[in-house]
């Protein structure tokens, strides 16, 4: 199984028991958070991929640190991951349940890059504008990328909106190479 198959195997199975506990937002949130400090730590991290500690001792160690602070779903679901030493694909778990969460609640993902925080005036026009175009409700995002010279990428789910400087200039680039010069022509100062 590629990467892949197996965050969206793990994914889909603890959404089925979300949805049969009515808790599709809550478990997404406690997961992000026990996700979120679970790979916050670089010695937290070490400790569950290093393949010196014994895994019943990695198991009885997520048991213990999620029992009680989470619902008993997202515990045991944890645990569970630790169990059949699938910790590696815990982020990917989490953005493949999302996904699938998305698509029952007919919401798409907003990502916006920009090389500087774009404020949030600006964001919530985006979104608005977007939003009514696809006709959904959107999970928005905003990252910042040092390498764009200027303007800003929105991805919705799958389809990118490139309105960068680097766009631009690489369209005015190729309109400019497809132009041809008659043969013969002169051009005076």
């Amino acid at each position: 199984m590629s990467l892949n198959q197996i965050s969206k195997v793990y994914a889909t199975a603890l959404l089925e028991l979300a949805k049969e506990s009515n808790s599709l937002e809550s478990t997404e949130e406690e997961l992000s958070a026990i996700i979120g400090v679970l790979f916050s730590e670089d010695s937290i991290r070490h400790y569950f991929l290093s393949p010196l500690v014994d895994p019943k001792e990695k198991e009885k160690t997520a048991e213990k640190s999620v029992r009680g602070k989470a619902s008993d779903i997202v515990a045991n679901f944890v645990t569970l991951v630790v169990r059949k030493n699938r910790f590696l694909y815990f982020q990917d778990i989490l953005e493949d349940y999302k996904t699938l969460v998305d698509g029952l609640k007919n919401r798409s993902s907003l990502r916006v890059i920009s090389k500087e925080s774009l404020g949030s005036d600006v964001l919530a026009k985006i979104t608005k504008t977007i939003s009514s175009k696809f006709g959904r409700e959107l999970r928005v995002t905003e990252t910042t990328d040092p390498h764009l010279i200027g303007g800003f990428k929105l991805y919705i789910d799958d389809f990118l909106i490139d309105a960068s400087i680097r766009a631009k200039l690489d369209g005015t680039r190729e309109a400019l190479l497809q132009k041809k010069i008659p043969v013969g022509a002169m051009y005076e100062n």
